[in-house]
C-alpha cells in the first residue's frame, strides 16, 4: 500500500513557483527542482531538549543534507532557542516544528501512521541498520546529558543503538544523528518504492511553491504584480 505523503507546513499560492522562479538563476532553479524531487517525508528527525545550539544546528544540517523534509524540536525543560550558524544554509530548506508536550506530539504522529524509533546508548532491541522501515519513522534523540525524558518509555515502538567497537561509550549527538540518518536514508531509497519514500508530484510542487516564496524578498507583493502583468 502506498503511504500518503505528509507535509506539515502551510501551503503557498499554487502559482508561486511558476511566477517567481523565472527570477531565479537557471542553475539555482534546476538545483531546487532536483532537491525537491529527492525530499522524503517518510523519515523525520525529532530532537528533545538538545541544549547546545551548535548541536541543534549540526543535526539540522545533516537532516537537510540527507533529504529529510521535517525536523521536530520538542522542549520539555528549556525554552526554544535559535540554532547556531552551523545550520545556516540548511534550516531555510527544512520544515521545522516546535512542541512542548511529548504525549501529544507522539499521538499526532502515530495517528498519521508513524512509528517512533528512539536512540539509546546501551545495547537495545535494534541496531540502527536493522530498524524496520515498513512504516514512516520518527527518529528521536534526547538531551546530550540527561537523554530521553521518561515520558517516551511507553510511547516508543523501536529502541535502537549505533554499534560501537571502541572504548568510548557514545558519540556526540550530532555524529549520532548523521550516522543514523545516513543509514536509514540509504536503506529507504534502496528498498522502498519512490512513491512511498519520496514526495508525490503534487507535494513536490507545493514544496517548490513555498521555496519560491522564501526566495523572494516580498512574495505577496511580487505575486500581485506578476498576476497583474498576466491579465489581458
Amino acid at each position: 500500500m502506498t503511504i500518503p505523503n505528509l507535509i506539515d507546513a502551510p501551503l503557498a499560492p499554487d502559482d508561486a513557483w511558476d511566477l517567481l522562479s523565472p527570477s531565479i538563476s537557471p542553475a539555482r532553479r534546476e538545483k531546487m527542482e532536483k532537491v525537491a524531487g529527492l525530499r522524503t517525508p517518510y523519515l523525520r528527525l525529532a530532537l528533545q531538549d538538545v541544549h547546545d545550539p551548535h548541536n541543534v544546528g549540526a543535526c539540522m544540517r545533516s537532516a537537510e543534507a540527507f533529504g529529510l523534509l521535517n525536523v521536530d524540536l520538542i522542549n520539555v525543560y528549556q525554552k526554544f532557542g535559535k540554532p547556531s550558524s552551523v545550520a545556516r544554509g540548511a534550516r531555510h530548506w527544512l520544515d521545522i516544528h516546535k512542541f512542548n508536550d511529548i504525549t501529544t506530539y507522539v499521538r499526532q504522529l502515530k495517528d498519521r501512521g508513524f512509528k517512533i524509533a528512539a536512540a539509546y546508548p546501551a545495547t537495545c532491541e535494534w541496531a540502527v541498520d536493522r530498524l524496520p522501515l515498513d512504516s514512516p519513522l520518527v527518529i528521536v534523540f534526547g538531551n546530550e546529558h540527561a537523554g530521553l525524558h521518561d515520558s517516551w518509555h511507553d510511547l516508543v515502538d523501536h529502541r535502537f543503538t549505533i554499534p560501537m567497537y571502541g572504548m568510548v561509550e557514545s558519540f556526540n549527538i550530532s555524529v549520532s544523528v548523521a550516522l543514523t540518518l545516513f543509514t536509514l536514508n540509504q536503506r529507504g531509497r534502496a528498498q522502498l518504492a519512490p512513491e512511498d519514500f519520496l514526495l508525490s508530484a503534487q507535494h513536490k510542487q507545493q514544496l517548490l511553491n513555498r521555496w519560491a516564496c522564501h526566495h523572494s524578498h516580498d512574495a505577496e507583493q511580487e505575486l500581485t504584480r506578476l498576476r497583474q502583468l498576466q491579465k489581458p
